[in-house]
């Protein structure tokens, strides 16, 4: 299939009945079996699931559902944003593999490409130092080649989605809403840089408003396309428990960062450690999880690293003192992390082990 093409009988058919709202994949195939059988819709009651298969299966002959997807698809070719059915070769493999796999995703900025991909996910009014960590534990993520994923709220996705940028590497977010709305309002500049430099996907298309009820449908997209979610902080009642839960269901590891047992904000990350997440400190620590490598690539970098570090030092003060950029210094400074040469200490402070 031409994955550009939105127009095609397949697509076309996805398109439609996508714009039913909250009919995925999974309900696409009770339906298929629903026709199969030979049963007629007559006698079907019009409330609840019913009603969804209803309004679905009314879209396929529809004349208001064509029009509603030809003024989609225009809406998308204004904006930019491609439009990824399931059936495109473009559409993440992971997230194919859930049950409720959205029938159509929308997309913004630099095509999805394949690779280790990580939710840092957490609560949207962090303390400082959950903000900072969480940030410093992306831009690490980011420079041993992982893509960061979050779902561009404020706080800590914000922090996630920043520390990515900043090391140089790239980020995903996952909105709420159409991708030709900005929300929060205030993260215009943080959307126009994962549109220049990473990648935006949405289940709705252009217009759909940042409603409520939309934000916790959306992070199953966000652990969906992932290969772990980390919970960086999180007090009891917060979205990032949801994304939790459904990466468990998805099979997805599942990691959260400790917090001081005396505070709210940390409570549900906590918990999160109770009941048998593992443990992110650090990169590394994720790295080791997921079982990646990083390839030696860094060996003349990392030595001289290795000879500057006659005590602690930050890693500002390292770029600065060997004249490296800050993505190809925290690349080197992951390998020798993970290598156990060098420890990474609170503040992006590193020191050579003996």
């Amino acid at each position: 299939m031409n994955i550009q093409d939105s127009s095609s009988p397949v697509c076309d058919t996805l398109l439609r009945l996508s714009l039913t709202e909250g009919f995925t994949v999974a309900g696409l195939r009770r339906l298929q079996k629903f026709v199969s059988s030979g049963k007629s819709f007559t006698g079907v009651t019009s409330g609840g699931r019913d009603s969804l298969y209803l309004r679905a299966y009314a879209s396929l002959s529809s004349e208001e559902a064509k029009h509603g997807a030809d003024a989609v698809r225009e809406a998308c070719a204004r904006s930019g944003v491609a439009i990824l059915s399931f059936m495109s070769d473009e559409y993440p493999k992971a997230l194919k593999a859930i049950p409720d796999a959205p029938l159509v995703l929308y997309r913004a900025g630099v095509p999805w490409r394949e690779g280790t991909s990580v939710a840092v996910v957490g609560s949207r009014a962090p303390t400082d130092p959950g903000a900072r960590f969480a940030r410093l534990l992306a831009a690490d993520l980011a420079a041993a080649g992982c893509v960061v994923v979050s779902g561009m709220a404020r706080g800590i996705d914000a922090a996630a989605h920043w520390g990515a940028l900043s090391a140089g590497g790239k980020t995903v977010a996952v909105m709420g809403c159409g991708l030709d709305m900005v929300y929060p309002p205030e993260h215009a500049k943080l959307k126009k840089e994962i549109a220049g430099k990473g990648t935006l996907f949405s289940e709705y298309p252009p217009g759909s408003q940042p409603m409520a009820h939309r934000f916790p449908a959306r992070n199953r997209i966000v652990s969906g396309i992932c290969r772990a979610v980390i919970v960086a902080e999180a007090p009891e009642r917060s979205g990032a428990l949801i994304t939790a839960r459904l990466a468990l269901e998805q099979g997805r590891e599942v990691m959260a960062v400790p917090g001081n047992p005396w505070f709210t904000h940390t409570a549900g990350s906590n918990r999160l450690l109770r009941d048998g997440a593992s443990l992110a400190c650090s990169a590394a620590d994720v790295l080791g999880a997921l079982g990646v490598c990083l390839p030696a690539s860094h060996g003349k970098l990392a030595s001289r690293i290795l000879d500057f570090l006659d005590k602690e030092r930050h890693a500002e003060e390292i770029a600065s003192a060997l004249s490296v950029k800050m993505p190809e210094l925290l690349a080197a400074l992951m390998e020798l992390e993970l290598t156990d040469l060098v420890v990474k200490r609170t503040g992006s402070y590193y020191k050579r082990k003996s």
